[in-house]
């Protein structure tokens, strides 16, 4: 007993046990009896649709369940009664076909989803502005289904909703669309005859299209008289009538299509925007043409009212007048020649020359004045052009130079302050106050100094 109780512990689940997981249920009631089939989820439509054809694909068990969440299968006997035969196989399709689908809300909004994008994406190609010619985008399309209240059907045809929302849109005006135009040809199909008239025949097929709705402007003039081909944009409703008129005795050619939707490059939000600059050039035109009349008037009102003031003045002066005091006239007016004036200007600009020049000049002196004076400060304390000490070292210094380099090994240079280092030195030399005053030089411009010349001279005075 204790084994037994051990092994029923350990037995969780039976071995012929099989689980269906991702399950969707067709269900069909028939003769008072209930069906079921267990099927993948998205694979029913595709069956039906006709995409799918392999039952292994769209079912999980090819078995017909009374009710499949507890796992009762159906008898033979039941299924003859019912299907009038007991293979399964074909009752399983004769399920798929004429059962009901239980779809879960998620799928049931996917699908929804679905079908709205396939209707809006054929609004979006198939219709325009009639302004523009240019078509509406996705999202404006869908909110005019909305707005409008156009109820998307997920099982029927999505050709026959997209001609119900268009026409819902065009009866509520939420949008100014409709359906774009057809570009066709009407041939003209040789008869063989002697006498064959293509004109004749041509202005026949003109006369029709006109009748049944086609603009004289949508239908493109012929080439010569012997072109044989009638180009014209249509509505797509009157294609039907269009193939009528294309078989008609007095016309006799075939119909072709050379484009299914005729539409400009470009939005409706692209033609607006285009629309809205070019009125708002054209505001901007009217607003200046109105300040320039503006300014003219106020300028011919000052000019008249300044040949008013001048005629008063003239008419109030005395009529006589001494020799000095129209020479004091003459003389205080100082007419304005516009060649003074350039001469004026040429004047100043040599003035800014001349000024210029001579800046460079005192710049260069003074920099020629502190070279002389760095040259005869190296040669009164000794130093070798180039900024490095003239010096004669001792036989110690000799011996300890030696010492050092076999210690440090090579030397290194320092192009700014002259000289070689060893390798400790040379990392002292970069931090020391020598080396900074000389970089100060340098940035400068001038010559730097050694350190006998920089050991002289009072430190403080180099950094500040």
């Amino acid at each position: 007993q204790v084994k037994a109780k051990q092994m029923s512990y350990q037995i969780v689940q039976p071995t012929n046990q099989v689980r269906l997981t991702n399950v969707a249920v067709v269900r069909l009631s028939r003769h008072g009896h209930r069906f079921e089939v267990a099927c993948y989820r998205n694979k029913i439509i595709n069956y039906r649709q006709g995409t799918e054809t392999d039952l292994s694909e769209v079912l999980q068990t090819e078995r017909v369940f009374t009710n499949v969440s507890k796992g009762q299968f159906a008898n033979s006997k039941t299924l003859q009664k019912c299907f009038d035969t007991s293979d399964e196989t074909e009752v399983c399709r004769f399920i798929l076909n004429k059962g009901d689908v239980q779809v879960s809300d998620q799928e049931r909004a996917a699908q929804l989803e679905s079908t709205i994008r396939e209707v809006a994406s054929m609004v979006s190609e198939k219709c325009v502005d009639p302004a523009s010619r240019r078509p509406y985008t996705m999202a404006q399309i869908r909110d005019a289904m909305k707005n409008s209240g156009f109820m998307v059907h997920p099982t029927r045809n999505v050709k026959q909703q997209f001609l119900d929302c268009v026409k819902l849109l065009q009866k509520k005006g939420v949008l100014n669309i409709e359906r774009a135009k057809m570009q066709l040809a009407l041939v003209l199909v040789s008869t063989g005859d002697e006498g064959d008239d293509y004109v004749e025949r041509r202005n026949n097929a003109i006369s029709l299209l006109v009748e049944e709705g086609v603009a004289r402007s949508d239908i493109v003039p012929p080439k010569g008289d012997d072109d044989t081909r009638i180009i014209f944009q249509s509505d797509p409703s009157l294609y039907r009538k269009m193939e009528s008129i294309a078989r008609n005795p007095s016309v006799q050619g075939r119909m072709e299509i050379i484009q299914q939707c005729v539409t400009e490059e470009g939005d409706v939000t692209l033609g607006s925007e285009l629309e809205r600059r070019a009125q708002q050039q054209q505001q901007n035109a009217i607003n200046e043409e109105e300040k320039s009349s503006k300014v003219d008037a106020s300028t011919l009102d000052n000019l008249s009212d300044k040949l008013q003031s001048n005629l008063i003045i003239e008419k109030n002066a005395p009529t006589l007048y001494d020799d000095n005091h129209e020479d004091s006239r003459t003389t205080n007016k100082k007419p304005v020649n516009s060649r003074k004036a350039q001469k004026a200007a040429q004047k100043k600009s040599k003035k800014a020359k001349r000024r210029e020049k001579e800046e460079q000049a005192e710049r260069e002196q003074r920099i020629a004045v502190e070279k002389t004076r760095q040259k005869e400060r190296a040669e009164r304390l000794g130093i070798v052009a180039g900024g490095v000490c003239t010096k004669v070292s001792s036989g110690d210094d000799q011996a300890n130079g030696a010492e050092g380099g076999g210690e440090g090994g090579s030397t290194k240079p320092c192009n700014t302050c002259g000289g070689a280092f060893t390798s400790g030195e040379y990392r002292m030399h970069f931090r020391s106050d020598w080396h900074r005053y000389n970089v100060k030089l340098k940035m400068k411009g001038v010559a730097p100094v050694c350190e006998k010349e920089f050991l002289l001279c009072d430190a403080d005075a180099f950094f500040y």
